[in-house]
């Protein structure tokens, strides 16, 4: 009855401005529902404060405060903030709704792969160090605080700051905090003053969780976790978790160091070694584990019911389907494990998902897949660390309709995140961008082409990085490495008074290398991030592609 009755007094406070539909997730420090802002017509999602805690002035006051602050963040991994108000004694903000579950809600699945992991954490730290840069600390990273978009194929955070209420919150709300207790560094812990590492020890924690399937102190009492954070170490990942890379363990390790010096010094930094963790593992990953695409995964497990359905006589090919779990699965797809074991809860004989995938085997899987192209191939320049040309390609049996090809370039327009033009040569379209994202100063020369033709249909994406590149190797080199470089070699030259005039040039020289060597490392962040993208954005065309051949050759019927 509680529900309904905050459901309907918020309905009656923001009648004329929100349609509120419905509640779709509650915790310690509010409720959240969904609705539609009918000015704008987009579907939202509206935070309240709880009741007991909206008529503490104090409190109150905070919520509104963290959330006016929140707002002003402006990042693709930060669900956006769009007003916070007060209305009829309810206190409430209005944040973007993400249509897909958190962390927490997909590790009801089991633990992440490790390219997964890392994928989420890169998103979550390059929040949180933009956030850092502005003054502003979350203090409240965990699962639940995580959200995977499936259709942007990105993480993102929410609830920045809000855990500051806890602080103003009077003794009867206490147990609000008692969620979070795994996630809390030392210093948070102790009351102590905190910076953007405490965020860091959350992260570690996520991690850790994300990877094994537990937190690095697990105890009843919550106080006895409270306790642990400040007087014990956590324990190495790879006690926990043998099967995790070692270079991926090293970070987490890292990132729960109980002495806040001892982690990374910052988020961008955290990000980095992550992205040194992923080039470490490299494809090794992915082979260990083949994966399925949703639509795989859904043919699967509907060719196995049908096995199971039909013994003895031959069933009907599935046709692919999408799955309601394509939530949680994110655009990265269901390891083999995964799809056994839910077709085992669904109750469906392991003979006959073995069938299943067995008779998928025996297809030709790779007019499924993104491939790198022909410019993958070229050796990496030498001088830059990294490559200079991005290029993916899919093919898929069968011909896309001039409609169909259409419904393509609205998705190429959703998923690529630049504004472009679109040009059409025959049966060939191609989006070409034509300004700067949202994420980088330097234009992109990124094209994308879908063509369809002779019973084929080849998508390709390509990405000239060449004029970023050498921005970002020589602009860091000569600005970073030339300043401070001439500051090194003053520094000598005014210690010695002038006696150190033949070492101090080797000063000049060391320095610069070393910002050259800092440029590499940030060049091959950026390509690395800039490929996760290109890859991410394919993956989505080839799905939508492949969904509207499956669906026409569903209407056309077994003839077809």
């Amino acid at each position: 009855m509680s529900h309904t009755w905050e459901l309907t007094r918020l309905r009656e406070a923001l009648a004329g401005q929100y349609e509120v539909e419905r509640e779709i997730g509650r915790g310690g420090m509010g409720m959240v529902f969904l609705a539609r802002d009918i000015t704008l017509d987009r579907r939202v999602a509206i935070k309240t404060l709880p009741a007991h805690l909206a008529f503490d002035d104090v409190v109150r006051e905070r919520f509104l405060r963290e959330a006016r602050t929140a707002a002003s963040l402006s990042h693709p991994n930060i669900v956006p903030i769009h007003r916070a108000e007060q209305a009829q004694e309810i206190v409430y903000f209005v944040m973007g709704l993400v249509d897909g579950p958190s962390v927490a809600q997909r590790m009801r699945q089991g633990p992440f792969s490790p390219a997964e992991t890392i994928a989420i954490l890169a998103d979550v730290a390059d929040a949180l160090g933009y956030a850092h840069g502005r003054g502003v600390i979350h203090r409240d990273v965990k699962a639940e605080n995580i959200l995977l978009d499936p259709h942007q194929g990105r993480a993102m955070v929410t609830d920045f700051g809000i855990a500051r209420l806890a602080e103003a919150a009077p003794m009867t709300a206490t147990g609000t905090v008692l969620g979070t207790v795994h996630y809390m560094s030392p210093e948070q812990v102790a009351g102590q003053t905190i910076d953007g590492r405490s965020d860091l020890y959350s992260l570690g924690v996520l991690a850790f969780y994300m990877l094994s399937g537990r937190f690095p102190f697990e105890h009843a009492a919550p106080s006895a976790v409270l306790v642990a954070h400040v007087m014990s170490h956590a324990p190495a990942l790879s006690t926990v978790a043998p099967d995790v890379p070692a270079s991926l363990a090293a970070v987490v390790d890292r990132l729960l160091a109980r002495d806040p010096h001892r982690r990374y010094e910052s988020a961008a930094q955290a990000g980095l070694a992550l992205s040194g963790a992923l080039a470490g593992i490299g494809t090794q990953v992915s082979a260990a584990q083949p994966r399925l695409s949703s639509a795989a995964a859904a043919a699967v497990w509907e060719r196995a019911a049908l096995l199971q359905e039909y013994t003895g006589r031959e069933a009907p090919p599935p046709v692919p389907m999408r799955s309601e779990a394509d939530a949680s699965a994110g655009t990265t797809g269901y390891r083999l494990d995964q799809v056994r074991e839910a077709a085992e809860q669904a109750g469906i004989d392991a003979r006959y998902v073995e069938r299943a995938l067995a008779e998928r085997a025996g297809r030709p899987e790779t007019t499924l897949r993104v491939r790198p192209g022909a410019m993958m191939s070229e050796p990496v320049n030498r001088w830059l660390g990294a490559r200079t040309k991005l290029e993916y390609e899919a093919v898929l049996e069968g011909d896309l309709t001039e409609e169909e090809l259409e419904e393509i370039v609205d998705e190429m327009r959703r998923s690529l995140g630049v504004f472009g033009s679109v040009s059409t040569v025959g049966r060939t379209l191609t989006f070409t961008s034509q300004q700067s994202s949202w994420s980088e100063s330097s234009p992109r020369r990124l094209q994308v082409s879908v063509t369809s033709r002779g019973g084929r249909t080849t998508l390709r994406a390509y990405e000239d990085l060449r004029q970023m590149s050498h921005g970002i190797v020589w602009g860091v080199t000569g600005g970073a490495g030339g300043g401070l470089g001439g500051a090194a070699f003053g520094a000598v030259m005014a210690a010695s008074k002038g006696a150190l005039i033949a070492v101090a040039p080797l000063a000049f020289v060391g320095v610069a290398a070393a910002a050259y060597a800092s440029s590499r490392v940030i060049l091959r962040t950026v390509i690395a991030r800039r490929e996760r993208e290109i890859v991410t954005s394919m993956e989505r065309l080839v799905q939508r592609a492949q969904e509207l051949l499956d669906a026409r050759r569903r209407l056309a019927g077994p003839a077809a």
